[in-house]
C-alpha cells in the first residue's frame, strides 16, 4: 500500500480527464500488480469534475450591477418618449402600429450593429454548451420571449396612450414584486435583504400611485399598465433561463425577430381601420416629430437595452435586478417633468425617495455564493 500511495498522489495532481491522467493510472495499476490500485485509479477518475460550474466573480457582479443600472435608465426613457408620441402630434398613431414600427426598427438595428455587439463579452454564468446558431432551441427561445414581450409592449403602449408617463411607469414596475414572489414559489431562496428592498420599493410605488396631483391617470390605462407588468415579469424570469442556454446576441436577435413578426401581423388583424385612418391623415410634420421617438424606442430601448440586459441580469440575478429596475419610474418621472412638463407632488417625491432607498439596499447585497452546488442557487 505504501508503494501505491505516490502513484495515486501523482494521478490526483494531473488535470482531470486528461490523456496523462489515464496513462499514469494505467501504469500505476500495472506496477502495483493488484486490482485494488486499478480500482482506486478508476474511482479517482470518475470522481473528477467533467465541467466546472460557472461562477460569478465580484468584479463581474459589480459590472453586471452597473449594466443593469444603465439598462434601467434606457428603459425609463421609453415611457416619456412614447407618451410624447401620443401627445405631441396632431394625428395620434394607434399603439399597435407604433409597436410594429418600433419592433421592426429594433430588428434592423440589431442586424446592422451585430459586428459591434459581438465584441461585448459573454457572461461567465452562460453554459458552455450555449448555442449561438440558428437552431431549434434558439428559435424556441426567441419565439417565447418575443411573444411575451410583444403582448407586454402592446399593453404598455395602450396604457401610455391613456395615462401619464410617470404614473404608467410606476405601475409597470409591479415587476419588482412579481419576479421575487414567482421565484420564491419555484423554490429559489431569496435573501431577506432583497425582500426588505422589495417591500420598500412597493411602499414607494403605493405612495406615488396615490399622488392626487396626477390628474392625467385613468382606470383603463392603469389596468393596461398592470397587465404589462405581468408580461414583463414573466419575460424577466424566462430571460434568466434562456440567457444561460443561448448566447446574448443570438437570443435577442431571435426574440426581436419574433416580436416584430407578431407586432406587424397584429396591425391588419386588430388595428386595420385605425392604422389606415392614421396613414391617410398623417402630415409630414407629424412624421418628422414621430421619427426620432420611434427610432429611439426601437433601436435603443427594444434593441440595445435588451441585449445588454441578458449579460447584466445573468450576473446580478432576476430578483436583485428587479430592485434596481425599480428606480426606473423615478427616472421616468424626472424625464417626464423635463420633456412633457408632468409634475410630481410632495407625495410623489416621498414615493420616489422610498424607491431610491430600495435600490441602495439591493445594491449593498453581496453577490450570490459562487460555491453553491444547488441546481438553482440564491439570486
Amino acid at each position: 500500500m505504501k508503494t501505491m500511495l505516490p502513484s495515486v498522489v501523482a494521478i490526483a495532481l494531473l488535470p482531470p480527464r486528461s490523456h496523462q491522467w489515464r496513462s499514469v493510472a494505467s501504469v500505476a495499476a500495472s506496477r502495483s500488480g493488484t486490482l485494488q490500485c486499478a480500482e482506486e485509479a478508476r474511482i479517482a477518475e470518475a470522481a473528477s469534475p467533467v465541467v466546472a460550474r460557472p461562477s460569478i466573480t465580484g468584479a463581474e457582479y459589480s459590472r453586471g450591477l452597473a449594466t443593469v443600472s444603465f439598462v434601467t435608465l434606457l428603459f425609463a426613457s421609453n415611457s416619456p418618449v412614447l407618451r410624447s408620441a401620443f401627445t405631441s402630434v396632431e394625428h395620434v398613431p394607434p399603439p399597435l402600429l407604433v409597436n410594429a414600427v418600433a419592433s421592426g426598427t429594433a430588428l434592423s438595428g440589431l442586424i446592422v450593429g451585430a459586428p459591434l455587439l459581438r465584441g461585448v463579452p459573454a457572461p461567465a454564468s452562460i453554459e458552455a454548451s450555449a448555442t449561438s446558431e440558428l437552431n431549434r432551441e434558439s428559435l424556441r427561445a426567441g419565439a417565447e420571449l418575443g411573444l411575451v414581450k410583444c403582448v407586454g409592449t402592446s399593453f404598455n403602449l395602450y396604457g401610455l396612450s391613456l395615462t401619464s408617463a410617470d404614473h404608467g411607469a410606476f405601475l409597470i414596475q409591479l415587476t419588482t414584486l412579481l419576479v421575487p414572489v414567482a421565484q420564491a414559489f419555484q423554490g429559489v431562496p431569496i435573501p431577506p435583504r432583497i425582500w426588505a428592498a422589495v417591500g420598500t420599493a412597493l411602499v414607494g410605488l403605493a405612495i406615488f400611485t396615490a399622488d392626487p396631483s396626477d390628474a392625467a391617470a385613468s382606470l383603463s390605462g392603469d389596468a393596461s399598465c398592470v397587465a404589462a407588468a405581468l408580461c414583463y415579469a414573466l419575460y424577466d424570469l424566462r430571460l434568466f433561463v434562456w440567457g444561460k442556454r443561448v448566447t446574448p446576441l443570438r437570443l435577442i436577435q431571435n426574440k426581436v425577430a419574433a416580436q416584430a413578426a407578431l407586432a406587424v401581423t397584429a396591425v391588419p388583424l386588430l388595428a386595420y381601420a385605425d392604422a389606415r385612418q392614421f396613414v391617410e391623415s398623417v402630415t409630414p410634420s407629424d412624421l418628422v416629430a414621430l421619427a426620432p421617438l420611434v427610432l429611439w424606442s426601437g433601436i435603443v430601448v427594444n434593441g440595445v437595452a435588451p441585449f445588454l440586459q441578458v449579460g447584466g441580469q445573468q450576473a446580478v440575478g432576476p430578483a436583485r435586478a428587479q430592485v434596481v429596475y425599480a428606480s426606473g419610474p423615478l427616472w421616468a418621472a424626472l424625464l417626464s417633468l423635463a420633456v412633457l412638463g408632468e409634475t410630481i407632488g410632495p407625495q410623489g417625491l416621498l414615493g420616489g425617495a422610498a424607491f431610491l432607498a430600495a435600490v441602495l439596499l439591493a445594491a449593498g447585497t453581496p453577490a450570490p455564493d459562487p460555491a453553491c452546488e444547488e441546481e438553482v442557487c440564491e439570486v
